[in-house]
């Protein structure tokens, strides 16, 4: 968990932290119909253009699966991961009905076969 120091250690209350709302992890799996090169940078410049700049975002990573891992226990069920991590969960809610997320899910979801969605609570080590 985040922890922030109080200004109150500083009048000796040591030991006296506040937490810190956590970032939120928005990790996407897309599986797609046409996954044609052409198709998987079209949906990575899509993600850059319409998700990566909504408020809130701390940072936003897309690219493409590397197809010369397949052994072991690599997931080969998608073309494109997208890891985007919000400051807040406030933020997350605010970047689900962004209007941009709206356009972008309107504008590549055609070519979806699956879609993953996994967020998470981040937990920061100290």
């Amino acid at each position: 968990m985040k922890i922030l120091k109080s200004g109150i250690l500083a009048t000796g209350l040591a030991g006296l932290a506040l937490s810190a709302q956590a970032e939120v992890s928005h990790v996407v799996f897309f599986e797609l119909k046409d996954n044609s090169g052409e198709k998987i940078d079209a949906l990575i410049d899509g993600a850059h253009e319409y998700l990566c700049d909504i408020e809130g975002v701390v940072s936003c990573q897309v690219g493409s699966r590397q197809t010369e891992r397949e052994s072991g226990s690599n997931d080969t069920g998608y073309d494109v991961a997208l890891i985007v991590t919000l400051d807040t969960e406030e933020s997350h809610k605010g970047y689900d009905t962004d209007p941009s997320h709206i356009e972008f899910i309107g504008k590549f979801r055609d070519n979806w076969k699956n879609v993953r969605v996994m967020d998470s609570n981040l937990v920061a080590g100290e």
